[in-house]
């Protein structure tokens, strides 16, 4: 039989759709953790990257060090955590919460950061307060690479939490293992693809999420600062040319 036929067999087993080891409540295992370890992940980066990138002080440097994580392979923190805690599922969430952090942290950093000075300074010239310029002006402006950022992090972690299986969790990389160990391998590429089509939808779904959320500051701004948003409001002022005493307008 090829792979094609029994990746097609598998999934049109009754059998594999039914019950604790099934297909819906691999997929469900699955996405609990990814979601656990994004949100934890994301409660702590973001605070973190607007913080440093509204002071814009140690911007370069946790940038770089959000890098040292993705350095550290999560299968062998997941290793090192298990013996401390077999089949419990704490650890599992500690390497993926590693995995997750420096896509958020860095992004967030980066967008809050990249917003022109100028705006900025023109925002605390009209009496903004620091957390209006931060909240008003600085996450409408960087949200784009901030949300960019929880969606690399999300499809890192909904791939790499396959490796759960290995201490002896649930999750989609359930199949992988044991399709593996028994050599059933439409089980082990039919897993395979549920991960890409899981991740693929994350993907899609947050793209969607970000364009909404995105459209979504921007009205608000614009009804605290009338009709514009006060990034683009700010923005604008300084494409204004100056006009000098007895030019024509």
């Amino acid at each position: 039989m090829s792979i094609f036929s029994e990746t097609w067999d598998w999934f049109t087993d009754s059998a594999n759709w039914s019950g604790p080891s099934g297909i819906p409540a691999r997929l469900w295992e699955h996405i609990q953790y990814s979601v656990i370890s994004v949100v934890i992940a994301a409660l702590i980066a973001l605070p973190i990257g607007l913080v440093i990138g509204h002071v814009r002080k140690g911007a370069s440097f946790a940038v770089a060090i959000s890098g040292v994580p993705r350095a550290i392979p999560t299968l062998g923190v997941l290793v090192l955590l298990f013996r401390l805690a077999p089949v419990e599922l704490w650890p599992a969430i500690v390497a993926l919460v590693v995995l997750a952090i420096p896509p958020i942290l860095a992004n967030t950093v980066v967008g809050i950061e990249g917003v022109d000075p100028a705006v900025r300074d023109a925002a605390e010239g009209m009496g903004m307060r620091a957390s209006g310029v931060l909240f008003g002006v600085e996450i409408p402006l960087g949200l784009p690479l901030v949300v960019s950022g929880v969606r690399s992090a999300a499809s890192q972690v909904i791939a790499t939490a396959t490796i759960v299986a290995y201490g002896g969790l649930g999750g989609l990389g359930r199949f992988i293992i044991d399709g593996y160990s028994t050599q059933n391998y439409g089980e082990v590429y039919g897993g395979a693809l549920l991960v890409a089509a899981l991740a693929l939808s994350a993907e899609g779904l947050l793209a969607l999420l970000q364009e909404r959320a995105s459209r979504h500051r921007a009205h608000g701004a614009s009804r605290r600062a009338g009709t514009v948003p006060v990034g683009q409001q700010l923005a604008s002022l300084r494409r204004q040319p100056l006009i000098t005493p007895g030019e024509p307008r």
